[in-house]
C-alpha cells in the first residue's frame, strides 16, 4: 500500500477445483467460473495489494492445489489462503506453504492485520473453531493494538437464515466473545455459502462472498442452485479504519458458457 492510498484486497472462495480441469459443480465448470471471475478482477478491480481465497480451494483432491497455484500465481501478487470443509488441510499447509499463494495465519499491511482461521472439522461439512484457534487469535490481536483487524474463515459463524447451512456452524459466539475484546476488529469474512451476505455486529462488518462456481439461493430450506452468476468480493482500507466493500459478479454471456 503507497502511502495516503487505499489497501486493496480481493476475495475469492468456493473454487472447488480438480485434478483434471473443467471439471464441474452442480453443473458448473468450475475452471471456466474461476477463469472469468479472475478476467473481471483483473478489468474492474485491478491492481490489489493482494488476495484472499477463503477455503474450499479444492473439492475433495488434494492432488488440485497444484493446479490452483498454477492459475493463481501469474496474477503476481499473494494469494493468502485457508481451509474449508472440502480441503485437506494438512496437504494445503505442505503444498501451499511458500510462493504467492501459500496458507498465512497473520498477515500485517500498513495499519491493517489479517488474521487467517481454520474452522474446518475433519470428515465434516460443519465448522468449528477450536480452543487453539480462539486462543490464536486472542494472542494475535494482543500482539497488535494499534492495528485494525479482517478475520478471515471459511464458515459463518452467524446465521444467514438458509436452514441447511445454518445447521453447519457451531460455536460462532465463542469467536464474537474474543472480538469483543478487540475494539479494532472491523471486519469478518467468510466463504462456504456460495452468496452474498452482510450485516453489522456493533463496528464489525460480517460479510459472505458468491463462490466462483456454482451459487446457492438465500433463505431455504434445502440446497437451492441460485441463477446468480459466479462472483467476488472486493475491499479499500484506509489508515482510519473505514472499509468500502462491494460483491462484483461476471457479465451473463461469460456465465452461460459456464454451463454449455
Amino acid at each position: 500500500m503507497k502511502k495516503n492510498q487505499p489497501l486493496r484486497f480481493i476475495q475469492i472462495s468456493d473454487t472447488h477445483l480438480r485434478t483434471r480441469p473443467n471439471e464441474r459443480l452442480w453443473g458448473v465448470d468450475v475452471d471456466a467460473g474461476l477463469a472469468a471471475v479472475l478476467a473481471c478482477i483483473k478489468q474492474r478491480h485491478w491492481p490489489v495489494d493482494f488476495m484472499v481465497a477463503t477455503g474450499d480451494l479444492v473439492q475433495d483432491d488434494g492432488e488440485a492445489y497444484a493446479r490452483l497455484r498454477s492459475v493463481l500465481e501469474p496474477l503476481g501478487v499473494p494469494v493468502y489462503c485457508l481451509p474449508g470443509n472440502h480441503d485437506q488441510p494438512q496437504v494445503l499447509r505442505e503444498c501451499l506453504s511458500s510462493g504467492l499463494v501459500r496458507w498465512e495465519r497473520q498477515v500485517i499491511n500498513g495499519a491493517w492485520q489479517f488474521i487467517l482461521l481454520d474452522s474446518t472439522i475433519p470428515d465434516s461439512p460443519g465448522g468449528h473453531l477450536a480452543v487453539s484457534e480462539l486462543v490464536l487469535l486472542d494472542q494475535l490481536l494482543t500482539a497488535n493494538p494499534d492495528h485494525y483487524a479482517v478475520i478471515c474463515l471459511h464458515h459463518h459463524p452467524v446465521l444467514i437464515g438458509s436452514t441447511w447451512l445454518d445447521t453447519m456452524i457451531s460455536n460462532g459466539e465463542d469467536l464474537f466473545a474474543v472480538l469483543d475484546r478487540h475494539p479494532r476488529v472491523r471486519v469478518v469474512l467468510w466463504g462456504h455459502i456460495h452468496q452474498a451476505f452482510s450485516a453489522r455486529r456493533r463496528e464489525v462488518q460480517l460479510l459472505g462472498v458468491p463462490s466462483t462456481c456454482v451459487q446457492f439461493k438465500p433463505e431455504t430450506e434445502t440446497a437451492v442452485a441460485d441463477d446468480l452468476p459466479p462472483g467476488y468480493r472486493w475491499f479499500e482500507l484506509d489508515d482510519q479504519g473505514t472499509v468500502a466493500t462491494g460483491v462484483e459478479r461476471i457479465d451473463w454471456p461469460f456465465s452461460n458458457q459456464l454451463l454449455a
